[in-house]
């Protein structure tokens, strides 16, 4: 009997094994993307725990808050602008914002503010530097360089120079008077800056359209200075003071005017004869 032959394999046919593997193979692609989505998930959980530790960890509240260069603010003043909680999360802490809230307080001209990651921020602040009182409406404001009327004064300051008729309206902390008025008024100050003149010998620098008139003295004698030129009215009236100092007649004065090229005259009861004694003017 004859035994069949043996098929013989063709090898071109697609063995069980390759078609196993064709069919997973989409399979395997949607495995491989959901075990990534579950490891980015799991991930941004852990991360997110760990951030909630992080953030809520006591180490990273804040616990102080230190202030330097302040005259003029307390310190309760200060913290209100920095908006700023005992507590608080310093890893939320915008320096910078809260350096511009600090900024908008009239009185302070530049403010730094530095987080420690410790615990503790420190603000550094430079207040405005008053150079004149400005009288505006009935109160007296302190004035900067740059024309800033950035405070009330409550009572008289004598070192400061007091400037009148300049600022008639009412005004607030942290507003600016005119840049006419602040030309005017940096033109004399530079002017009395450093001179024989002391702020203390001047009562009112008031002004008008005919420019500054500074009240002088126990009397009040109004010395006319006009509108240009202060250094070289400084400098004549002195040679007017010296003079009247020299002769015993500065008692007698009631006004000056320096506003004439050249020359200034001078109001008062000045002796005109031998027989009497009358009100005159005389000019040198």
């Amino acid at each position: 009997m004859l035994k069949p032959r043996k098929l013989r394999k063709n090898k071109y046919q697609e063995s069980t094994l390759d078609r196993f593997r064709g069919n997973f193979r989409p399979f395997r692609d949607f495995l491989a993307v959901f075990v990534w989505f579950c490891f980015v998930v799991a991930l941004g959980a852990g991360l997110s725990r760990l951030y909630s530790r992080v953030v809520n960890g006591q180490w990273l509240e804040l616990e102080k808050v230190d202030i330097t260069g302040t005259h003029r603010l307390s310190r309760g003043e200060v913290l209100d602008a920095m908006g700023l909680g005992r507590g608080e999360c310093t890893l939320g802490i915008d320096t910078q914002r809260v350096a511009a809230r600090l900024g908008r307080l009239p009185v302070v001209d530049k403010a730094e503010v530095i987080l420690d990651w410790r615990g503790s921020v420190a603000a550094h602040i430079e207040e405005r530097k008053p150079v004149a009182v400005v009288v505006c409406a009935g109160h007296d404001m302190l004035m900067d360089s740059e024309g800033v009327l950035f405070a009330e004064v409550k009572k008289p300051n004598h070192s400061l120079p007091l400037i009148t008729g300049l600022c008639d309206t009412e005004v607030r902390p942290g507003d600016s008077i005119s840049d006419d008025g602040k030309q005017h008024i940096e033109a004399l100050l530079s002017a009395l800056e450093g001179s024989w003149l002391s702020n203390a010998a001047i009562d009112e620098c008031r002004w008008s359209a005919g420019g500054f008139t500074l009240i002088m003295g126990q009397r009040a004698v109004p010395v006319n200075f006009g509108k240009s030129g202060y250094k070289q009215k400084l400098a004549k009236l002195k040679d007017v003071i010296d003079t009247l100092n020299d002769r015993g007649w500065t008692d007698l004065v009631t006004g000056i005017d320096l506003d004439y090229p050249g020359r200034a005259y001078v109001d008062g009861q000045f002796p005109v004869s031998e027989s009497g004694q009358g009100t005159t003017k005389r000019s040198g």
